[in-house]
C-alpha cells in the first residue's frame, strides 16, 4: 500500500512537472532563429516524446486514462483531421510545407492526448492547473509592464505594436494573457482569504492594464465576452439562491476593470496607450485598413473555396495560393501569409471535410461542457470551473477567427489543456469510461511515437533552418552579399524550402552566384526554387536580370513580363519590365502593361511610362497626350507632369525653343 501510495504520488509529480513544461514553452526565446517559434516547436515535441516515454514506463497507472481519451468523440475527430490533413501532402501546392506543418500538427494532438491522460487521473487538477497557469500570467504580465516603462523612460511613450513581452508580437500576447483572466475568475470563486483575494484581484487589474497598453483591438473583444459571460453566472447564482455574496464576486472582475480604465485615462493615454479611443474604432467599416484587409483576405479564402470545395491547396500552403489571389494588392514580398482565420484557412487548404473536423474539435467541447455543467453529478465548484474554462475557449475562438493562434505554440499550450479538462471531465463523469484491450495501448504509443520521432528531426531542420535564414534574409534585405560563396549551399538544410517570408530558399541562394556571375549555377537554383512557391516570381525577376547581363534581351523581358504580370504592384517587377520595354522598344508591350503599371495611381509608375512612352512616340500623338492629361489630373500641380505633359504634347525641341525664346525675351523686356 505504502509503496503504491508513493508510486502514485511520483507519477503525480512528474505528470504535473510535464504540464508545466508544455506551459511554459512560451518563453522559449528565438535562439538565434528568425523566428521562436521554432524552437518552440522543437522543444514541444522533446516533450511528447518524454511524455510517451513516461506514459509507457507506467501504463498500468495510466492505463485507465488512456482508454477513457482515446474513445472520446472529441479525441476521435481530432485525430481524423490530423489524417485527413497528412493526406493533403499528395495535392498540395509545395508538398515540404506539408510536412513541416503536419508535424507540427501531430505534436499539438499528442499534447493534447497527453495532458487529458494525465488530468484524468490527477487529483486537485482544476485548482493546481489554474495555479500554473496563474504563477505564468504573472511572468507575462511582468514582461509587458518591464517593457512599456522602458518605453517610457527611453522614448517618453509607449509603442503598442512593439509591447511584446515575452513573445513575438503584440496580438499573442494580448490573447494569452486574456485566455487565462478566466483562471483567475475561478480561484478568485473558491479563495477565502483575503489576501489571495487581494493577490488576484490585483493581477486582474494589471492584466486588463496590459491588454490596454498593447491596444490589441481583438483582445478588447475577448475581454467583453469574458465580462458578459461572468455577468451572466454571477446573475444565474444570485436569481437561483437570492444570495448577495454572488454578485459581490462580480466586483472581483468589474472594479479591476474599471480601475484599469482609469489609469489608462489618467496616465497611459498621455503616452500613447488610449484604450477607450483604440476600442472606439472597433467596426466592420471597410474604411479601417485593418478590416478592409481582413475582409479582402476572407473574401479570397471563400473565392477559392467555391471552386474548391473537396481538396484544398495542401496544409500550410494557403500564404502561397493567397499571393495569386492578392496579386494586385502585395507591396514588395509582403504576402497574406495568413487568412487571419484558423477555420477558413484551414477549409481552403483541407477542404470541406478538412473544415467541419477542426470545427467539430470546438463543438464537441462545447456539447461536453453543456452536458458537464447541465446534467452531471459533479460539485458546483467543479461546474464553475468548466464554464469559465469554456469562456476560455471563446477567448480562443475569437483568435482563432480573427488572427492564426493554430501557428502559435504560446496560444496553443493554454488551449490544449482546455480541451483536456473537457474531455477528460466529461469522459469521467458522463460514464465514457471502456475497455481498451493492452495491444491496443501499445499501438496507440507505436503510432504516437512514430508520429512525434520524425517530428523531432522535422522541427530540428526547421530550427536551423530559420538560424540560416537570419543571415540569408538580413543579406536579402538589405541587398548585400555579406555571406561567402563557400558556405551558402550549407547555411540552410533542405527543410523547409522555402524561407519564413515564402521566397524559395533556392532563389535567396541563388543571388549570391548571380553576383558572382557563375550564372549556369544561379539558373539551376532559380529553377529548383519555381516550383517551391510559383506564385511570388521573385524567381522570374532574378533569372531576367541573368539573361539581360548575360545580353538576352527578349528572354529577359519574358520573364520580366511573368514577373510583372504576377506581381503589378512590386515596384522592383514594374521597373523591370519597363526597362526592358525601352530597350526592346516595344510599344504595343507598353500600351498592355499600361492599366496594371497604374491602377494603383503610383506617382513613379505613372512617371515611368510616360518618360518612355515620350521616347517612343512622337510628339503630339493623341493616345499618350491623353494618358499624360490624366496624370495631370491626378497629380494636380506636380510640376515633373506638368514638364512632361509639355515634352509629350509638343516635343523636347519644342518646349527646349520655347524656353530660349523665353530667356530671350526676359532679357529684351529687362
Amino acid at each position: 500500500m505504502n509503496k503504491n501510495h508513493h508510486t502514485k504520488a511520483f507519477n503525480s509529480v512528474v505528470a504535473w512537472s510535464l504540464i508545466t513544461g508544455y506551459l511554459c514553452l512560451g518563453f522559449i526565446p528565438n535562439l538565434d532563429a528568425v523566428d521562436k517559434i521554432a524552437p518552440q516547436w522543437l522543444a514541444m515535441s522533446i516533450l511528447n516524446l518524454s511524455s510517451l516515454i513516461f506514459l509507457y514506463a507506467n501504463r498500468s497507472f495510466f492505463f485507465l486514462s488512456v482508454s477513457s481519451i482515446l474513445n472520446s468523440y472529441l479525441s476521435i475527430t481530432y485525430i481524423l483531421f490530423i489524417i485527413w490533413a497528412f493526406f493533403s501532402f499528395f495535392y498540395s501546392i509545395n508538398p515540404t510545407e506539408v510536412v513541416v506543418n503536419i508535424t507540427r500538427q501531430v505534436n499539438v494532438l499528442v499534447m493534447f492526448l497527453v495532458m487529458s491522460i494525465f488530468l484524468f487521473s490527477l487529483p486537485k487538477k482544476i485548482q493546481l492547473i489554474s495555479w500554473v497557469i496563474i504563477i505564468i500570467l504573472g511572468i507575462e504580465v511582468y514582461a509587458v509592464i518591464l517593457d512599456a516603462q522602458g518605453m517610457i523612460k527611453s522614448v517618453g511613450f509607449i509603442s503598442s505594436s512593439e509591447l511584446k513581452g515575452v513573445t513575438a508580437n503584440r496580438n499573442i500576447t494580448a490573447f494569452s494573457i486574456a485566455m487565462k483572466i478566466p483562471f483567475i475568475l475561478f480561484l478568485l470563486e473558491i479563495s477565502k482569504k483575503k489576501y489571495l483575494i487581494t493577490l488576484l484581484s490585483s493581477l486582474i487589474l494589471l492584466s486588463i492594464i496590459c491588454l490596454s497598453m498593447i491596444q490589441s483591438r481583438a483582445s478588447f473583444i475577448a475581454l467583453g465576452l469574458i465580462l458578459l459571460s461572468y455577468t451572466l453566472k454571477s446573475f444565474y447564482f444570485f436569481y437561483r439562491e437570492r444570495m448577495l455574496k454572488h454578485l459581490y464576486k462580480l466586483f472581483f472582475f468589474i472594479i479591476p476593470l474599471f480601475l484599469a480604465l482609469v489609469i489608462n485615462q489618467a496616465y497611459l493615454s498621455n503616452k500613447g496607450a488610449d484604450a477607450i479611443s483604440r476600442a472606439a474604432t472597433i467596426s466592420l467599416s471597410t474604411v479601417d485598413g485593418s478590416v478592409n484587409q481582413r475582409l479582402r483576405y476572407y473574401q479570397d479564402v471563400l473565392t477559392h473555396f467555391k471552386s474548391n470545395p473537396f481538396f484544398g491547396v495542401g496544409l500550410g500552403n494557403w500564404k502561397l495560393k493567397s499571393i495569386e489571389y492578392d496579386s494586385k494588392d502585395i507591396e514588395g514580398y509582403v504576402v497574406p501569409y495568413h487568412a487571419h482565420s484558423d477555420f477558413i484557412q484551414l477549409g481552403a487548404e483541407l477542404g470541406i471535410l478538412g473544415f467541419i473536423l477542426y470545427l467539430g474539435i470546438f463543438l464537441w467541447a462545447l456539447y461536453f461542457g453543456f452536458k458537464i455543467i447541465r446534467f452531471s453529478n459533479i460539485t458546483v465548484t467543479e461546474k464553475i470551473f468548466v464554464y469559465l474554462i469554456l469562456v476560455a475557449l471563446g477567448v480562443y475562438s475569437i483568435d482563432a477567427n480573427l488572427n492564426f493562434p493554430i501557428a502559435r505554440p504560446q496560444v496553443l499550450v493554454v488551449w490544449a489543456p482546455i480541451l483536456a479538462l473537457i474531455t477528460s471531465y466529461y469522459q469521467m463523469h458522463q460514464s465514457k469510461i471502456q475497455k481498451i484491450k493492452k495491444s491496443s495501448f501499445n499501438i496507440f504509443i507505436l503510432f504516437a511515437l512514430l508520429g512525434i520521432i520524425p517530428s523531432i528531426y522535422v522541427n530540428n531542420k526547421v530550427f536551423e533552418s530559420l538560424k540560416g535564414q537570419m543571415f540569408l534574409l538580413q543579406d536579402f534585405n538589405s541587398n548585400q552579399y555579406n555571406l561567402p560563396l563557400n558556405k551558402i549551399d550549407d547555411i540552410v538544410p533542405d527543410i523547409p524550402n522555402i524561407t519564413v517570408t515564402t521566397i524559395p530558399i533556392n532563389s535567396v541562394k541563388a543571388r549570391y552566384y548571380f553576383n558572382a556571375k557563375k550564372y549556369d549555377k544561379a539558373i539551376d537554383l532559380i529553377d529548383k526554387g519555381i516550383p517551391a512557391n510559383p506564385y511570388l516570381f521573385y524567381s522570374e525577376i532574378l533569372k531576367s536580370q541573368i539573361f539581360e547581363q548575360q545580353g538576352k534581351l527578349d528572354s529577359a523581358k519574358v520573364y520580366a513580363k511573368k514577373a510583372f504580370y504576377g506581381l503589378p504592384n512590386n515596384d522592383l517587377h514594374s521597373s523591370r519590365y519597363l526597362n526592358l520595354i525601352s530597350q526592346t522598344r516595344d510599344k504595343k508591350a507598353l500600351e498592355n502593361a499600361f492599366e496594371l503599371l497604374t491602377f494603383k495611381n503610383k506617382p513613379n509608375n505613372w512617371k515611368n511610362f510616360l518618360i518612355i512612352a515620350s521616347n517612343l512616340y512622337r510628339p503630339g500623338d493623341e493616345y499618350l497626350i491623353e494618358k499624360a492629361e490624366i496624370a495631370r489630373i491626378i497629380f494636380k500641380g506636380d510640376q515633373e507632369f506638368e514638364a512632361l505633359y509639355r515634352k509629350i504634347s509638343l516635343g523636347q525641341e519644342n518646349v527646349n525653343s520655347a524656353i530660349n525664346f523665353s530667356n530671350k525675351g526676359l532679357e529684351y523686356f529687362n
